[in-house]
């Protein structure tokens, strides 16, 4: 597989249905990850990952030994509404592994991710883009098919971030909601930003996600959050009503930065794959391709996803929106 991502949509023709049953979010992950889906033109593979292991609505999902880690993601969805995640190093079965993201130290159960805001077997929109090491799943908790285009989704992300380190192989982050509770507001943590580089990802609430081990390879995982240049408020990117107009006036174009993931304050330990912040209030229209933007190799495009940061149903105050690479590899 290529490490150029791939974009899926619940719209796309053949897509898998997500909802809030059990076994609804491995089932889709499985054609994601692995299997992909669609049939002729309309035919999507996956982003390349392996399927390692399998037991009842559980799945072990491996990245790309060659290309990445090779760390596994153990999806445990044999509850309704939500699901339990948790990276390993190595595995020797679906329940067995080492180098546990989050540690159950930090986590007993594992970091929950959401697939429904209520326990029913209604469709769920969602939208994905990843590769074989890493990917983004947002999810319509709130509302169904019809709010396709409202910017009630919600973040999930696991992988391998583009580190620092060179020869880095324990960077694999998990993605955290900011709470143990199913459907409460903490539920889009994942994406918020700190105001900050000179932030502690202490405890649940300032924690968006967990990464594997120190950049000195210290074995425990540990909270991390995430920061981009240019942003002031600790919610999602994008949303600071105080933000420069959109075009700029100085170069009538877009301001934006990488987005760094802190491992303690000052400590950066790398950048989210393919994911950058516009330093504006949610400049652009959901779900829309931005080409030959300055500062990218021509015929680059940026993918605009607006997504909720915080609270259940669509609220304005914790809409933000980044901007995703989608024609380079990551």
């Amino acid at each position: 597989m290529s490490l150029t991502p791939t974009v899926y949509k619940s719209s796309d023709p053949g897509a898998p249905l997500l909802s809030g049953d059990p076994g609804a979010l491995v089932a889709l992950l499985d054609l994601l990850l692995v299997d992909g889906y669609g049939s002729g033109t309309n035919r999507k593979p996956g982003m390349g990952w392996t399927k390692a292991f399998t037991g009842t609505n559980v799945r072990a999902y491996r990245n790309s030994v060659l290309n990445g880690t090779g760390y596994y993601l153990r999806v445990d969805d044999t509850a309704q509404r939500s699901a339990l995640v948790r990276g390993y190093s190595s595995m020797t079965d679906i329940d067995t592994g080492t180098d546990a993201t989050p540690s159950v130290a930090l986590k007993a159960a594992g970091s929950r991710w959401e697939k429904s805001f209520v326990a029913s077997s209604e469709g769920r929109a969602w939208v994905a883009v990843g590769n074989e090491k890493f990917f983004y799943l947002f999810i319509d908790t709130y509302n169904a098919f019809a709010s396709y285009a409202a910017a009630s989704m919600h973040p999930h992300y696991a992988g391998d971030i583009s580190s620092l380190k060179p020869g880095d192989r324990h960077n694999f982050v998990v993605s955290y909601k900011g709470s143990d509770t199913e459907a409460s507001n903490t539920i889009g943590y994942g994406l918020r930003c700190v105001s900050t580089m000179n932030s502690n990802p202490s405890s649940d609430t300032t924690t968006y996600c967990f990464l594997a081990r120190t950049s000195q390879g210290v074995p425990g995982s540990l909270r991390c959050n995430l920061y981009a240049d240019g942003q002031t408020l600790t919610r999602g990117f994008g949303m600071d009503n105080n933000f420069p107009p959109y075009p700029y006036p100085v170069n009538n174009g877009l301001l934006y930065a990488p987005v760094v993931l802190l491992e303690a304050a000052m400590m950066p330990r790398g950048f989210m794959p393919g994911l950058y912040a516009p330093l504006h209030r949610r400049p652009f229209p959901d779900m829309s391709v931005l080409r030959d933007v300055a500062g990218f190799a021509p015929g680059t495009e940026l993918l605009a996803k607006t997504y909720q940061s915080e609270q259940v149903s669509p609220n304005e105050s914790y809409m933000g929106q980044v901007l995703i690479d989608i024609s380079s590899e990551w």
